[in-house]
């Protein structure tokens, strides 16, 4: 018996623990107290309303999980004394203490016929299956406990003697158990959110006849014992102050409990991504104007006073002569090449002298490297390698055909073309070349494969 009760407290401690779900709260504890009627194989008195029994104190407690707001399970346990006399053929006092435990199921069913009622007076009922565990103890009215030895006359079985006490293979019993199946019916008052009132009445039906432990009024299992019992109530809903109890809500404040819950964990992350693109958005702001000014610098557009191929927002030599080799940012370079002289006309100190390099040319409309372009790359490569501080700019060029804007990003095309030979294939380094798309070329006015080139400048800064 004290295992059997360790396991429900234990259960029932772990069941109050856990006593959140998603959304609502659904745990309830309810203490009970009333008084029982036992209804078992004793005299009875046909004028009576209840049996001939004596009232007795009944308690217990209810832990109940609610699935919705309608229907929910429970576990329930119950401390019944019965008591009673009976004075044929020979009068015996009986006491049963009875200790009941069952799995219930509840309904509500205010919330059932009435899903939207805002009425804090709720009709419950429940049914269930269950173990029950009892002592007996039976004496004459003097108070003298019966015998194993004491036996009455039955007239029923020809006068034989009979045993008073329950015997079970020829030895007599103190306890019993039994199976149980309790219905009940209550109404209960909500006065506040945590905090309901109620009476219930129960009856309950058991899987034996033997209740009393008195041999001769069991009537070999034609009817079984039952209790009727009314308790008083008290019922405490656990975190119904944090979040809304399932016994307390309307059931179109229930059906959109996960979505509820779905859109309050997504508006979460939707404020946690939102502070992110602000975060992101502010960087962007001030990234704009830089990216502007980048663009306008990298940028090959925009007016030329000098005609270098570097546009005024850059140039930091606004004043160079014409056919002067220049660097990024306009400034000239100190070379010589096969095409062209220094600006001053005749080499610096830092001049580099080459053999005649021919320019690489394209067909019509095309930026595709031939055999002959491959081999002008390879020198220029080898060159570059032999001497790591050596610079070239790359000028592309068209035919005069076509209009500017597309014969301008043809040049750049070509001359990003053979820059991107010299990096890839020859690992010269990026920042050692400059591509410069010159547009057409103004003479002469016809197509002509010679004015589909590139030319190389080469110098040291």
């Amino acid at each position: 018996m004290k295992r059997f009760l360790l396991i429900i407290f234990i259960t029932t401690l772990s069941m109050a623990v856990f006593s959140q779900s998603k959304g609502f709260s659904r745990w309830s504890f309810t203490p009970e107290y009333g008084y029982n009627y036992f209804d078992g194989d004793i005299n009875q008195n046909l004028t009576n309303i209840f049996p001939t029994s004596f009232r007795n104190v009944t308690y217990s407690a209810n832990l109940e999980y609610a699935m919705t707001p309608v229907w929910g399970m429970g576990l329930d346990f119950y401390y019944f004394p019965l008591r009673a006399t009976t004075t044929s053929p020979t009068t015996i006092n009986i006491n049963t203490d009875l200790w009941n435990s069952d799995l219930i199921a509840t309904i509500n069913f205010t919330r059932w016929i009435f899903p939207q009622s805002k009425s804090r007076i709720y009709v419950n009922g429940s049914i269930g299956i269950g173990f029950a565990y009892y002592l007996f103890d039976v004496r004459y009215p003097n108070g003298n406990p019966v015998s194993v030895s004491d036996l009455y006359v039955d007239s029923k079985y020809s006068g034989r003697s009979r045993p008073i006490l329950l015997y079970e293979n020829g030895k007599p019993l103190k306890y019993g158990m039994a199976g149980s199946c309790p219905v009940t019916f209550s109404v209960e008052y909500n006065f506040s959110k945590p905090l309901a009132i109620g009476a219930k009445i129960h009856y309950r039906a058991y899987t034996k006849d033997n209740l009393e432990g008195v041999t001769y009024l069991n009537w070999d299992g034609v009817t079984n014992d039952y209790i009727a019992a009314g308790t008083l109530y008290l019922r405490y809903k656990f975190n119904s102050f944090n979040k809304d109890h399932l016994r307390n809500i309307k059931w179109d404040e229930y059906q959109p409990d996960q979505g509820l819950i779905y859109a309050k964990e997504l508006g979460k992350k939707f404020d946690k991504l939102n502070n992110k693109v602000d975060t992101i958005a502010k960087k962007v702001n001030d990234l704009i104007p830089r990216v502007a000014k980048l663009e306008s610098l990298l940028s090959n557009d925009g007016p030329d006073s000098d005609g270098d191929g570097v546009p005024d927002v850059r140039d930091k030599d606004p004043h160079t002569p014409p056919n002067t080799p220049v660097d990024f940012w306009g400034r000239p370079l100190a070379i010589s090449s096969n095409n062209v002289t220094t600006a001053k006309g005749t080499p610096s100190k830092n001049t580099v002298n080459w053999e005649d390099i021919p320019a690489v040319y394209f067909d019509f409309d095309r930026i595709d490297l031939d055999n002959d372009a491959l081999i002008t790359i390879s020198k220029i490569a080898n060159r570059m390698k032999a001497d790591p501080n050596l610079y070239v700019e790359v000028r592309g060029y068209c035919d005069y055909l076509g209009n500017n804007p597309y014969n301008n990003l043809l040049s750049q095309r070509r001359s990003d073309r053979v820059k991107k030979e010299l990096v890839n294939i020859w690992g010269i380094p990026f920042d050692h070349i400059i591509s410069n798309g010159k547009g057409k070329a103004l003479e002469p006015k016809i197509k002509y494969r010679p004015n589909r080139r590139c030319d190389f400048f080469f110098g040291k800064l």
